[in-house]
């Protein structure tokens, strides 16, 4: 290898190693292990012990994190689950967004600041972090709250923004070309990208990808996932257009796709990896010494951007929905500035818009909102009953709750995992009991056999914990494992008493010897196969034996 392609491996090593350890110490502490791979590569780059250069090569990797995460993300998108959000948050998360890129660019500019570098700076500062907030919501177990609702329907409809957004400050970045013009031929690279992925989605993948074969095989979906983010990422670069915008709309097109939420797990471990070095690197960019030169404008930039933010927000949220606490309490969750604003700001800084002071007051405001978010986030509920009482008349904010009405409790439901005949016989018991099914298994025969029983389905592997998390772990009534393979069974026994210890598991024991290894694995009742065939088998002998013949008298 090349000398410079083993410097390299140390720059990436270091950043993996700085990362672990400030995570470790974030965790231990107590706050997001995100705000550690920030603080590890600002420790580590050219501003504080110079051990690492930001090189073309580091970005370009943390280039490809952000699409793989774009590619998660659009996974998660669908029309139908846009749909289930309700108008309200659709359209309140879509006019923040709006909010806050007009009134950022409107305050630059009454500073004297040129528009274009107004515009990508408010674009820049309109987003939140999806990464950090969702993670601190399932951490404390609050994705099915009212304002956890909220918070994930508004981060999933910024999501979908982030897509004009990367247009907008792409075509602010050739100046030489009329406006028109920039838009104009953007609209063709992304028609041109769009009927491809298209035809490449919807008639090339379904006739080449077998899903029987896909079940069978765990190591094909890593690839197709893998192979689809990056090859929409190169070929939306090929036409002129952001990487990340390539593979969000690749993610969308595949996720109506039956295992769309397998190939969204089994891409996580890669799009960890390469989303930890991104917020490493984007640590590395900031400049210490710039920070320590305008500490006073770095501080006030950050308050007004989260008062900004929240009270932006919140008028959003409040015109299309009733209640003024959890409103606020997810204005408050999403009053950070989120991690597209680095590639925003980094798209800004390399095509002229953003001068190099912008570029570093648009980092280091943005580093100190997410430092602030974790404990925002995690207090965001008794903060807004707090914040509520002192803005808004008693007797207002009384009513408003009221009109609220009591937060809708979603309609628990039971796990199934594996549709086999146990499987099978086991829903059809809890379906006449009146519960809510949800089924999970790789096999799409199965599958579409509980779908016309009138169960959800989810196709996918149980021992992965997203697919659990997915399938509503944390607010389901119990988890019923009926697999006939014993290591897989323990395994998602362990996995789902670590995810959710007071949810009842019943797992299925084929043999005896297996019985005490899944009950000490967690699982509550355990119901051994071996057992249950000894007693029928005896009780079916019984009913059947022949009287005993009376002997003759000698």
């Amino acid at each position: 290898m090349h000398a410079e392609g083993w410097k390299i491996l140390l720059d990436l090593l270091l950043m993996l190693v700085g990362a672990l350890a400030a995570g470790l110490v974030c965790e231990r502490i107590g706050i997001s292990s995100i705000l550690g791979y920030l603080a590890a590569g600002v420790a580590l780059g050219p501003s504080a012990l110079k051990l690492i250069a930001s090189s073309g090569e580091i970005a370009l990797i943390a280039e490809i994190g952000v699409a793989l995460l774009l590619f998660a993300l659009g996974l998660e998108f669908s029309f139908r689950r846009l749909m289930k959000l309700g108008a309200g948050v659709i359209i309140g998360g879509a006019l923040s967004v709006v909010l806050l890129l007009g009134a950022g660019t409107g305050v630059l500019m009454a500073f004297g600041v040129g528009w274009r570098e107004a515009v990508a700076f408010g674009a820049a500062i309109s987003l939140s972090s999806t990464a950090l907030v969702i993670r601190i919501l399932r951490q404390n177990r609050e994705v099915d709250s009212r304002h956890g609702r909220t918070s994930v329907g508004v981060l999933l409809v910024q999501d979908v923004m982030v897509v004009p957004l990367v247009i907008l400050v792409g075509v602010l970045g050739n100046p030489g070309q009329s406006l028109g013009g920039q838009l104009a031929e953007t609209a063709v690279g992304g028609l041109v990208l769009a009927v491809g992925l298209t035809v490449a989605a919807v008639f090339v993948a379904p006739r080449v990808l077998n899903e029987k074969i896909l079940a069978k095989n765990r190591e094909l979906p890593i690839l197709v996932a893998v192979t689809a983010g990056l090859g929409a990422a190169w070929a939306a670069h090929e036409v002129g257009l952001s990487p990340a915008l390539g593979a969000f709309l690749a993610g969308m097109l595949l996720a109506d796709a039956p295992y769309s939420e397998q190939m969204r797990s089994d891409v996580l471990p890669l799009r960890t990896l390469l989303v930890t070095i991104f917020f490493v690197s984007v640590g590395l960019q900031a400049d210490l010494g710039w920070m320590a030169q305008n500490l006073g404008l770095v501080a006030a930039t950050a308050s007004v951007l989260i008062v900004g933010k929240v009270a932006l927000m919140f008028v959003s949220l409040k015109l299309f929905q009733r209640g003024a606490v959890h409103v606020m309490a997810s204005s408050l969750a999403l009053a950070q500035v989120g991690e597209f604003a680095f590639v925003l700001g980094e798209q800004g800084r390399s095509s002229g818009i953003l001068s190099e002071d912008f570029f570093q007051l648009l980092v280091a405001s943005s580093l100190v909102t997410l430092f602030i978010a974790p404990f925002m986030v995690t207090s965001s509920h008794r903060l807004a009953r707090g914040l509520s009482k002192r803005l808004f008349p008693l007797r207002w904010l009384a009513k408003s709750e009221i009109a609220a009405g009591p937060a809708k409790v979603r309609e628990a439901h039971v796990i199934i995992v594996g549709f086999g005949e146990a499987g099978q016989l086991a829903a059809a018991s809890l379906r006449d009991a009146g519960a809510k099914l949800l089924v999970i298994d790789l096999n799409p025969a199965l599958l579409r056999m509980a779908e016309e029983a009138g169960d959800s389905v989810m196709q996918g592997d149980a021992t992965q914990s997203t697919i659990l998390e997915e399938a509503g772990i944390h607010s389901c009534r119990m988890v019923v494992v009926a697999l006939p393979a014993f290591a897989e069974s323990l395994a998602i026994v362990q996995l789902c008493k670590s995810l959710a210890p007071t949810t009842p598991v019943a797992a299925r024991s084929r043999y005896h010897l297996m019985t005490a290894e899944l009950d000490q694995g967690g699982a509550d009742i355990v119901v051994d196969e071996e057992l249950l065939v000894g007693r029928e088998l005896g009780a079916c002998a019984l009913a059947t034996l022949p009287a005993k013949k009376p002997q003759k008298a000698s």
